[in-house]
């Protein structure tokens, strides 16, 4: 019976190909704007290498401290704090602690060459592996002796090891950054800058800076650095948060004349891509509120347009309603093809909208990925989109389902009105 229906359907947009093009046109368009921000949300959300523990992440990316005077400073995190609160975490997995090391400002220098290659450099701990699972190439990650003495040693980038030595295998090798010699102990899989709290070309212990526990503002509390906590499952996370709260309830009784405050944190994953400011914490609840109008607003101005079409369509196919209802065709039979109809059209539209939006992410990566966030600076390099974040089965789940809310938005009020109209009315319509 479906298969009739569609090609019921087909026939008529090969009768009527003005308005079955302005139809799909226009749902192709509306579309696309959803599958945009629905694309971008989910590659900010969604667990990609390697932040493939994001539905089990908690982060605290900074802080607050005000003094009985009432001064407030806020900033990133110190390691003083992570230690104290953070890293004694018995309900988490992993805890790690990380810094971005001089944005742009940090440079490899090839063997034999005077080239100056610039390079982004993240500080981190042994738990950042277990955090966050990089895809190991080559060797491993550097050892917990290691960063414990602060050696100078490395975790590189699968293109880093291939520009400056052609080749992959390479641990053991020396490397000079900033001009100092540092063993590499192991190459990863590049990270995309989707992945942007994680995403760098060279990885060291943070150990290495005689600073690293240094702090800004009067209280020890904050400084450079940010905090993830890993749950075991996605069901003790709330465990994991409630332990960390406490811990900084306590750290605030071993302060004299401040306060200490993360301000709502730690966030899961899709709160944190909202958290702009360190001194204010965000209406999560006003957010959702305002991204749901957007997506609202979106599907109902294109389906009270293509409502009105639809319904104008359907004057023109009163008479046609009205012969088979008079030989018995049953009302539900009548909205089922006329739906049915409508959602050829918009799978049509739906497939157009979802490759020209693919074609805008693609073309306005670098700028549309900052959607959401705050002070997020693209590399040079770009915005670095694999096949596999784009083409994926929740992707087009969410198409899908745009496309199936559109055409009963569409087209479910104009069915029931043409098919419940009089019998006797039907047939004498022009």
């Amino acid at each position: 019976m479906m298969i009739q229906y569609f090609k019921q359907a087909w026939n008529l947009i090969r009768q009527e190909k003005l308005f079955s093009s302005i139809y799909i046109i226009g749902t192709g368009l509306s579309i696309t704007i959803v599958m945009v921000l629905s694309i971008v949300f989910y590659l900010k959300i969604a667990n990609i290498y390697p932040e493939t523990n994001r539905d089990r992440l908690l982060i605290i990316k900074s802080g607050m401290e005000k003094d009985t005077r009432g001064n407030i400073n806020s900033s990133s995190l110190s390691y003083g704090v992570i230690e104290a609160c953070f890293l004694p975490l018995e309900s988490a997995e992993a805890v790690t602690a990380t810094q971005q090391v001089g944005w742009r400002s940090n440079y490899i220098q090839p063997e034999g060459s005077k080239e100056q290659i610039v390079v982004e450099v993240r500080s981190v701990d042994n738990q950042f592996w277990t955090v966050f699972p990089f895809r190991f190439v080559d060797g491993k990650p550097f050892t917990e002796a290691d960063f414990q003495s602060g050696i100078h040693t490395a975790v590189i980038v699968e293109s880093l090891a291939k520009r400056l030595f052609g080749t992959t295998e390479v641990t053991g090798k020396q490397l000079s950054f900033n001009f100092k010699p540092y063993r590499i102990s192991g190459v990863v899989k590049d990270a995309s800058f989707v992945t942007f709290r994680v995403y760098a070309q060279v990885y060291i212990p943070y150990t290495v800076f005689p600073d690293y526990k240094g702090f800004n503002g009067q209280g020890g509390s904050l400084g450079d650095m940010e905090a993830y906590l890993l749950a075991p499952s996605k069901k003790e996370i709330e465990k994991v948060r409630q332990e960390a709260i406490d811990n900084i309830r306590k750290y605030n009784q071993t302060l004299t004349d401040m306060e200490f405050s993360v301000s709502g944190q730690p966030d899961r994953q899709w709160q944190a891509i909202f958290r702009g400011w360190s001194n204010a914490e965000p209406d999560f609840n006003q957010i959702l509120l305002y991204y749901g109008l957007i997506f609202l607003i979106l599907l109902l101005v294109p389906a009270v347009s293509l409502s009105g079409m639809t319904d104008s369509r359907m004057e023109r196919r009163l008479a046609e309603m009205g012969v088979r209802r008079a030989f018995g065709a049953p009302v539900t039979t009548l909205i089922r093809q006329i739906i049915s109809e409508n959602f050829l059209f918009t799978v049509l539209g739906g497939l157009i909208g979802l490759l020209f939006s693919y074609l805008v992410i693609l073309l306005g990566r670098n700028w549309i990925m900052g959607i959401g966030d705050s002070y997020v600076v693209t590399p040079p390099e770009g915005t670095v989109l694999t096949p596999a974040m784009l083409f994926n089965l929740p992707v087009f789940g969410i198409a899908l389902g745009v496309c199936f809310l559109l055409n009963l938005l569409s087209s479910l009020i104009p069915a029931w009105r043409a098919a419940r109209r009089e019998i006797i009315f039907s047939l004498n319509a022009k």
